[in-house]
């Protein structure tokens, strides 16, 4: 806060103060200046005119002055920092790391905006933002000072415009980051400092630096950056998006899956009366449900959750923070696999029993058909389900083996159950072996959810571009 540092040295003829800090501190506390081993009159105009062409360069800028004072002065205090004689001005650069104006590239593309709050001076503080492509197209620099003299009123109006603020003071900080979360906008705010606690605190996400952070600003952080780079922040931010999308992609899956189990009995149920087949029984028996869940949820959900990053996350929008599960999207997705898979469960339900005369004896065969139906829509379902919104086809197909272990294993699994009875002596599972040319259409079968949801996911693409370029 008082922009100096101030050490009291012995001299030989007396003690020495020496001072250092930002130009605009120490030329205040001035009275003259040391050129050419003479003291002259001080001349802020031309040394404040040298600092600004060193900031204009991305230098930070340091002065030092001195003082001389008695030999039994043996403490400073703020008073003591007067009548100083100005010795010059020292540039110091720190250029920005390339991982780091990468990354800040990546935040435009991924609709986050970088702002740069720092304590040098308003020339430096935008050459260096320059340099990274912070607030392109921005002129203005806010300073600590003018934020000062501002109300909180009059900082919420400018907050959305302004990328780039300099001489900063914590407390800015805080009232920055509170205009910025008034406006609607999710913050994450950095710091490393005992007085950047309070911002680090009022932001959404509070990011203190691991290596040069303080005891006090890793407490009042969410999160301890290890390394102190802002790239490891970037790639955060996309692998927190990798795993909302994988957790979506199983969410996803697995409602179906109930979703089609219900509306099948369900649709039996209500179309009893018009089909005398299901007055006898329901398509499904209650422990094949069971199944169903406990193996589609362990063999296929779980594999999705280690699908690898689909490409390009970042170079999509921010979501919505407000934004439900049962949105629009998820309705349709859920909807529309819930009835295919319930359509093709009566379809071959009815096939079958129209194929040995509508025999009632053939019901438990009929049953295990259905069931196997169910299973063989579930996994073709699971390979395009890899991917919410791209298609299929530019995936590798071994790239996640858990999943095709999982496949795997949920149709060698079906097949042990449909021909138990004839293995165990009596099936658990309640099904009934059919003849094996059925396996034909059941294969085909699954692919009905697999290319209804590519068809759908090839609208929905060719549907947004058409509104990106309207």
């Amino acid at each position: 806060k008082q922009q100096y540092m101030a050490t009291l040295h012995e001299d030989c003829d007396g003690n020495i103060i020496y001072v250092k800090g930002s130009p605009e501190r120490i030329l205040k506390s001035c009275k003259d200046q040391f050129i050419n081993g003479k003291k002259m009159p001080l001349d802020k105009e031309l040394i404040m005119k040298n600092v600004e062409d060193m900031a204009k360069d991305a230098l930070r800028v340091l002065a030092m002055a001195y003082k001389k004072v008695p030999k039994d002065k043996l403490s400073l205090d703020e008073s003591d920092i007067s009548d100083l004689t100005f010795v010059g001005a020292q540039g110091m650069i720190d250029p920005p790391r390339k991982e780091a104006i990468d990354s800040i590239e990546k935040c435009k593309t991924a609709g986050i905006r970088s702002i740069m709050i720092t304590g040098d001076h308003a020339f430096t503080a935008k050459a260096v933002a320059k340099q990274l492509k912070i607030g392109d197209g921005e002129d203005e620099v806010l300073t600590g000072k003018e934020i000062s003299e501002m109300t909180d009123d009059q900082l919420y109006e400018v907050v959305n415009n302004v990328s780039v603020y300099a001489r900063v003071e914590p407390e800015h900080k805080y009232r920055i980051t509170k205009q910025l979360q008034r406006r609607g906008h999710i913050v994450a705010m950095t710091g490393d400092g005992v007085n950047d606690a309070p911002a680090l605190k009022a932001a959404d996400i509070g990011v203190a630096m691991g290596i040069g952070g303080t005891e006090v600003s890793k407490e009042a952080s969410d999160i301890i950056l290890a390394d102190d780079n802002f790239a490891t922040i970037v790639d955060a931010v996309e692998e927190g998006r990798h795993v909302y999308d994988n957790i979506w992609k199983v969410i996803l899956y697995i409602m179906p899956t109930n979703g089609g189990q219900g509306l099948a009995m369900a649709g039996a149920l209500f179309l009893a009366p018009f089909i005398p087949l299901f007055s006898h029984r329901l398509p499904i028996e209650p422990v094949q449900i069971l199944w169903v869940n406990l193996i589609i949820a362990i063999a296929c959900a779980i594999p999705l959750i280690w699908e690898p990053a689909s490409k390009g996350l970042l170079n999509r929008p921010p979501r919505d923070p407000n934004e439900k599960l049962f949105n629009k999207f998820f309705i349709q997705r859920v909807g529309i696999v819930s009835v295919v898979e319930v359509t093709m469960i009566f379809s071959m339900y009815l096939m079958f029993f129209k194929s040995v005369g509508n025999s009632l004896e053939f019901m438990p065969q009929a049953q295990t058909i259905a069931f196997t139906t169910i299973i063989m829509i579930e996994v073709g379902y699971l390979f395009t389900a890899r991917s919410l919104r791209g298609t299929a086809f530019k995936i590798n197909p071994f790239r996640n083996k858990w999943l095709i272990l999982g496949a795997v294993t949920t149709l060698a699994l079906q097949v042990i159950l449909v021909y138990s009875e004839p293995l165990f002596g009596t099936s658990p599972f309640r099904t009934a072996p059919f003849p094996a040319i059925w396996w034909i259409p059941l294969c085909l079968v699954a692919t009905t959810s697999f290319f209804v949801i590519e068809i759908e996911k090839f609208i929905r693409r060719r549907l947004e571009i058409k509104k990106n370029v309207i």
